[in-house]
């Protein structure tokens, strides 16, 4: 994990310093090379595992896949795979959605679909608090079968990455 967040702050920091210095859509050759190897150290290493995206003045410059994306299976990542990062997010976005309660912006106890317009009538007394407290009763989607096949992809074409993670929800 601290391999994971160091490759992505250091990519980003040689994203922003580049992208700056720069001053156009797409780095200079040396960041990229700089990117490259660093990306490639950590894979070399063991230490990382995923799909990395750089981009400059919102383009992509930068987009692949490295390592594995199931050791088990060897099958390898991609970069328009998904991948499972846990709960690194949650408290990011719970800090958000209470700084924007703050605001004034919305209230915890606002229906979801107040913010999501296609949610289930079921839904209908879900409210961000449930969410926010993991007390709101909706199915985790990433355990659905299909959730991580690439789009477009058949059964037969997911590189079997769509039968390890059903494995992996099974034993959950």
């Amino acid at each position: 994990m601290r391999g994971e967040i160091a490759l992505i702050v250091g990519i980003a920091t040689l994203s922003a310093q580049t992208a700056s210095a720069a001053g156009a859509a797409c780095p200079n050759p040396a960041f990229l090379r700089e990117a490259q190897s660093a990306i490639a150290a950590y894979d070399q290493a063991g230490m990382f595992s995923g799909a990395v995206l750089v981009a400059a003045n919102g383009k992509p410059v930068l987009r692949r896949g490295v390592g594995l994306a199931d050791r088990e299976l060897g099958v390898a990542a991609k970069p328009e795979m998904k991948f499972r990062i846990g709960s690194i997010t949650k408290q990011f976005t719970a800090t958000a959605i209470l700084q924007l309660q703050e605001a004034g912006k919305l209230s915890i106890d606002d229906p979801i679909s107040k913010y999501y317009a296609d949610a289930p009538a079921a839904w209908s007394k879900v409210t961000l608090r449930h969410l926010l407290t993991h007390s709101s009763g909706i199915p985790t989607y990433t355990a659905l079968p299909g959730f991580f096949r690439p789009r477009g992809a058949s059964a037969a074409h997911a590189g079997g990455v769509d039968q390890a993670h059903s494995r992996q929800a099974a034993r959950i």
